[in-house]
């Protein structure tokens, strides 16, 4: 299995390479038009599911307002600007909400305190993800995909950092035809 054959779960895009950049990518433009992906309760729990946040209860209303404060974010961050105070303060916001679970496990006669997450929301599990991700992200791997149709982003995690597209299954294959038809045209058939 390729990687790109995990680009899309469901006709939903996850090419994103971190939650937050999967978030945004709920809305994509297709034939022209923009559409959400996530715009109803059904279609979120569907998606959580997707992204592996199915025990998570679902807030559409978290999830939609903070794609949209985060959707400048792609800019800020690849030009390694840092996180502006309203934007941290919704993130943390959300933060606020992350509980965790901590559970004494005994093996072989040796205690261990773990610690998992309690379920999280779509938005709470996007703004940990974020705020991860502002902290040590590299701002020249952050990208918009080149087809200048797609509105999608994702962070190069490629040894190169060359990754020009956003899923070379969809606009990498339709670039490599439009050259293709291009150089028969130029070669008279």
């Amino acid at each position: 299995m390729t990687a790109d054959s995990q680009d899309f779960r469901d006709g939903m895009p996850f090419l994103g390479g971190a939650l937050w950049l999967d978030l945004l990518n709920t809305t994509p433009v297709l034939g022209g038009q923009p559409r959400d992906l996530i715009d109803d309760p059904e279609k979120l729990r569907l998606w959580q599911g997707l992204a592996g946040l199915s025990d998570g209860p679902p807030d559409l209303d978290g999830a939609v307002g903070l794609r949209a404060a985060l959707r400048p974010m792609v800019e800020h961050l690849a030009l390694g600007k840092p996180v502006p105070d309203p934007v941290a303060d919704l993130v943390n916001a959300h933060l606020q909400q992350a509980r965790f679970v901590r559970h004494l496990e005994i093996t072989g006669g040796a205690a261990r305190l773990v610690e998992r997450h309690a379920p999280l929301s779509l938005a709470t599990a996007a703004a940990l993800d974020f705020a991860r991700f502002a902290q040590d992200h590299e701002p020249d791997r952050l990208k918009h995909c080149q087809n200048p149709d797609c509105t999608m982003v994702f962070y190069d995690r490629g040894k190169n950092n060359r990754r020009r597209w956003c899923s070379t299954v969809a606009c990498g294959n339709r670039d490599k035809v439009a050259n293709y038809r291009a150089r028969k045209a130029a070669q008279g058939g």
